[in-house]
C-alpha cells in the first residue's frame, strides 16, 4: 500500500520539500524524455503489441490495429529503473543518455505508464487518453467498481464505493503536455460485484478484437462467458452485442472509412488481374461524391465462361445486410458439371429498371468482346429486370423460373392438382405435349388456364425453348446458390464484400480443378450419371435404320409411341437431345443399333477436358491496403441511408411452401392426426375408430349416456320441472302464485 498525500493545488502541481526531494526543483525546467512523451501520437501502442498482418494498417483507422497482446496488459510496471543499454541493436525508438554526460540532470525521473496494470506514484502519462485506459485496466483486471467522481481538462480523481478508502488523482502538469498520478490510495475495503462501471463498449471491443478476428461467428453469449471467465463480470447481452459490432468494425475497418478507399481499392484490383472490369459510378453533390454503384468482372471469370461454358446466364439480386443497405447483383452461368459458375457481381442503390439495364450493358460488353454470341438469360419476376431484358434485343432469349412463376400463380390458384399439371405443361418438350397439358388446365379452373395463358409459353416451357443454349433449365438455383455461398459477407463493409467474394471464387475454382483432376471419366460426373439413368429407360425402345448412305435416319418405337431420330444433326423429334446436347432414349437406342457408345454422342460442354479449360483461368491475389497507391482523386462519400425503425432484419420470410428447418420448432403446430384412422382432432391413444363428425357432442351434452352408464345417479339428482304460464279466456298469460311477480293493486284490479 502507498499512502502520498495530495499535494496538488488548483492552478499548479506543487511538491513538499521535506517528503520529495526530487520534486522540489522548478516545475517549468523539467524537461520530459521523448520516452515519455510523443505528440504526435496520441494514441500510444507498445512496440512489442503491433501485429504486421493486419491489412488496414495505413489506410484505415487507427481503431483497427491491434493494439495489445493476446493475453492483456502485463502484471507488473514499467519503471525507469530498467536497464539503458540492453538493446545494443539500435532499433529501439528510446533515447537514453549515458551516466556521467552533460544531459545526466534530464533524464526521466518518473516511472511511465507503458500498458501496466499495476499504477505507482508520481506515473507519468502521454495524454488524458491514456489516462482513461489506465483506469479501465485497473478496473477490470482488479475487478474493482471505481468510478471517476471528478473529471476536467486538469485533473482527473477516481474512487471506490462508499466506504473503501481508495483514491487516486492524475492531474495536468503545468508547462509540459503530459498527465501525472499525484495521489494514490491503492486499499480497498469493498467486494468484487459482477457489474463493472468500467465495462464500456470501446474497451470491451479492443479486448474482444484477438478472440473474434479468430473466431468472427462468435455469438454475444460466448462473450458473456469470456468477460466473467477473465474479468469477473457479468456483461448483459446489449453489451456484448455492442462491443462484438465494434470489435468487428476495429477489424474490417469501419463502414464509412472503406468508401473513401474504394478507388484505390479498384485500382489495385484492376492492376493484380490484368483485363478485369471495375467501374465505380457515383453522384455528385456538395459534399463530394456520393457513391452509388460499383461493377466487378474478373477475367478469370468472364474468360472461363465466354470460351467454354453455354450461353445461358441466371440474374438475380439480393438484399445487403450492412450499415448502408444496397442489394448484390449477380450474373451466374453453368460449368460443364452443371455446377455454377459465377461470371460478374455489382453492387446497386436498388433493384430498378436503370440499375439492370446498367448492369447488363456492361456485362454484355464484356462477354461479347471475348466471344461474341447470343446469349440468353433466365430470372425471376423481378422489379424492372424483365423490362430490361426485353429492351436489349428482341431476338435474346428470356426464360422466367418456373418456381417463382408457380409461387405468384397458386396465390390465386391453390390445389395439388393444378400444380401437377402446370410443371407437366413446363416439362413438356414438344408442342403438342404441352398444347394438351393446357388443355386439361382448362378442364379443371379456366380462370387458372387465362392466368397462366397470359404469360408467353417462351418464358417458361421448354416446348417453345430455343436449342442453340443446349441446356433446358428452368429454375434458377444457381443464382440462389449463389446468394446463399457469400451469405457470410452479405452484412461486410463494401471492400471487405468485393474482398469476400473474390476469395470465395478463388477457393471455388481451385476446389472444382481438384475435383475434375481427380476424376478419371471422359464425361463429367453428373452427366455421365445422368447418361447412365437414361440409358436404363432406353432398354424398351427398337430402332429401325432407314438405309440412308451417312447411317444416321433411324425410326425408334415402343409399341406405342414412336419417334424419328437423326443422328448426323444431332435430332430428335421428342427435343431433349436438341435441348440438352445429351442423347435421350430414342438416341441411345440407335447408337446401340450401330454398335456404338452415348458418350460419344454427349456435347463438347459436357466433358472433362472442357471443364479442364473453364477453371483453368486463376483469379490472381490482391495487395494489402497498405501498399495501395494513393490516388489525387476526391474521396467517395458513403451513399444516404435511411435507417429502418427496429433492430436489423437478417433472415428472410419464407413462402409457406419452403421448406422448414426440422430442428426448429415452429411457432404455430398443425393439428394432431391420428395414425389409425388417418383423421384430425385426436391421436391413436384416443382414438375408437370413430372419425371427428362421430365424436362431436350431442345437443343436450352426454346426459343420456351417462343415464344409461349410471341408472342409480337418475334417482339421486332430481330435476326441478319448469313452471310453465297459464292463459285464461282471453288469451292473456297468467303468473301462477310461485312466481315472483309483484301483488296486484286495488287500481290494478279495476
Amino acid at each position: 500500500m502507498t499512502n502520498v498525500k495530495d499535494f496538488m493545488s488548483e492552478n499548479e502541481a506543487e511538491v513538499s520539500d521535506n517528503e520529495h526531494e526530487d520534486l522540489s526543483e522548478d516545475n517549468s525546467e523539467y524537461v520530459v524524455g521523448e520516452s515519455d512523451v510523443d505528440d504526435d501520437d496520441e494514441n500510444w501502442v507498445a512496440d512489442c503489441d503491433f501485429e504486421a498482418e493486419i491489412d488496414w494498417t495505413t489506410v484505415l483507422p487507427k481503431e483497427t490495429f491491434a493494439s495489445e497482446t493476446e493475453n492483456g496488459p502485463t502484471e507488473k510496471g514499467n519503471s525507469s529503473s530498467n536497464t539503458i543499454f540492453d538493446d545494443e541493436s539500435g532499433d529501439s525508438d528510446e533515447l537514453h543518455t549515458p551516466p556521467g554526460s552533460d544531459d545526466e540532470d534530464m533524464m526521466e525521473k518518473y516511472p511511465t505508464f507503458k500498458d501496466s496494470v499495476e499504477l505507482v506514484a508520481y506515473m507519468t502519462f502521454n495524454n488524458k487518453g491514456q489516462v482513461s485506459d489506465a483506469i479501465k485496466d485497473y478496473a477490470m483486471y482488479k475487478q474493482k467498481n471505481i468510478y471517476l467522481k471528478q473529471n476536467d481538462s486538469k485533473r482527473m480523481v477516481v474512487k471506490c464505493e462508499k466506504g473503501c478508502p481508495f483514491h487516486i488523482r492524475f492531474s495536468k502538469r503545468v508547462g509540459n503536455q503530459f498527465w501525472q498520478l499525484v495521489s494514490l490510495v491503492d486499499e480497498h475495503h469493498c467486494h468484487r460485484k459482477p457489474q463493472n462501471k468500467q465495462a464500456k463498449t470501446e474497451w470491451l471491443a479492443k479486448k474482444f478484437m484477438h478472440t473474434l478476428r479468430a473466431t468472427p461467428d462468435m455469438k454475444p453469449k460466448g462473450l458473456v462467458a469470456e468477460a466473467i471467465d477473465k474479468w469477473g463480470v457479468k456483461l448483459s447481452f446489449g453489451q456484448a452485442y455492442r462491443a462484438k459490432r465494434r470489435a468487428i468494425e476495429m477489424i474490417e475497418g469501419a463502414g464509412r472509412e472503406q468508401f473513401s478507399h474504394l478507388r484505390t481499392y479498384a485500382n489495385e484490383l484492376r492492376n493484380s488481374n490484368p483485363n478485369s472490369t471495375v467501374i465505380i459510378k457515383c453522384v455528385e453533390s456538395n459534399t463530394g461524391p456520393i457513391f452509388e454503384r460499383i461493377y466487378v468482372c474478373l477475367e478469370a471469370c468472364k474468360a472461363g465462361f465466354a470460351y467454354t461454358c453455354r450461353p445461358l446466364i441466371g440474374l438475380d439480386a439480393c438484399f445487403l445486410k450492412g450499415d448502408f443497405g444496397g442489394q448484390l447483383m449477380a450474373a451466374v452461368g453453368k460449368d460443364g458439371n452443371n455446377k455454377m459458375f459465377p461470371i460478374a457481381y455489382a453492387v446497386v442503390e436498388a433493384e430498378t429498371k436503370e440499375s439492370w439495364l446498367w448492369f447488363l450493358d456492361l456485362l454484355l460488353e464484356d462477354l461479347q468482346s471475348i466471344q461474341p454470341k447470343n446469349y440468353a438469360f433466365i430470372s425471376d419476376q423481378q422489379k424492372g429486370l424483365v423490362p430490361a431484358i426485353q429492351s436489349i434485343s428482341e431476338h435474346v432469349e428470356q426464360r422466367l423460373c418456373v418456381k417463382h412463376l408457380y409461387g405468384n400463380w397458386r396465390k390465386k390458384h391453390p390445389g395439388m392438382e393444378l400444380k401437377q399439371v402446370l410443371w407437366m405443361a413446363a416439362r413438356a418438350t414438344t408442342i403438342p405435349a404441352w398444347e394438351r397439358a393446357m388443355q386439361r388446365m382448362k378442364g379443371l379452373d379456366e380462370n387458372a388456364w387465362k392466368d397462366m395463358m397470359a404469360t408467353p409459353a417462351k418464358f417458361w416451357s421448354r416446348s417453345h425453348f430455343k436449342t442453340d443454349t443446349q441446356c433446358d433449365l428452368q429454375v434458377n438455383n444457381m443464382c440462389e446458390a449463389f446468394n446463399r455461398a457469400i451469405l457470410e459477407y452479405r452484412d461486410k463493409p463494401i471492400i471487405t464484400l468485393l474482398e469476400g467474394i473474390k476469395h470465395y471464387l478463388t477457393k471455388r475454382i481451385r476446389q472444382q480443378k481438384e475435383t475434375m483432376l481427380r476424376y478419371e471419366g471422359n464425361i463429367c460426373p453428373r452427366i455421365q450419371k445422368v447418361l447412365e439413368k437414361t440409358k436404363k429407360t432406353a432398354e424398351g425402345w427398337i430402332s429401325t435404320w432407314h438405309y440412308d448412305d451417312d447411317y444416321a435416319i433411324f425410326g425408334v418405337t415402343n409399341g406405342v409411341e414412336t419417334y424419328t431420330v437423326n443422328l448426323l444433326q444431332k435430332t430428335c423429334a421428342c427435343r431433349k437431345w436438341d435441348l440438352t446436347g445429351i442423347p435421350c432414349c430414342h438416341v441411345i437406342a440407335c447408337i446401340w443399333d450401330k454398335r456404338e457408345a452415348p458418350e460419344d454422342y454427349v456435347s463438347s460442354y459436357y466433358r472433362k477436358s472442357t471443364t479442364l479449360a473453364t477453371y483453368s483461368h486463376i483469379i490472381l491475389p490482391t495487395n494489402g491496403p497498405q501498399l495501395w497507391p494513393l490516388l489525387e482523386s476526391d474521396p467517395i462519400n458513403p451513399p444516404y441511408m435511411r435507417r429502418a425503425i427496429g433492430r436489423p432484419k437478417k433472415n428472410r420470410n419464407k413462402r409457406n411452401d419452403e421448406p422448414r428447418n426440422p430442428n426448429i420448432v415452429p411457432r404455430s403446430l398443425p393439428t394432431v392426426e391420428c395414425k389409425q384412422c388417418k383423421t384430425l382432432g385426436h391421436n391413436k391413444r384416443s382414438c375408437k375408430g370413430k372419425s371427428v363428425a362421430e365424436r362431436v357432442i350431442p345437443k343436450g351434452g352426454n346426459k343420456e349416456k351417462l343415464k344409461k352408464q349410471y341408472p342409480a345417479a337418475e334417482t339421486q339428482v332430481k330435476v326441478k320441472p319448469k313452471k310453465k304460464k297459464a292463459k285464461n279466456d282471453q288469451g292473456q298469460t297468467v303468473i301462477d302464485q310461485g312466481s315472483q311477480a309483484p301483488p296486484q293493486t286495488q287500481d290494478s284490479q279495476a
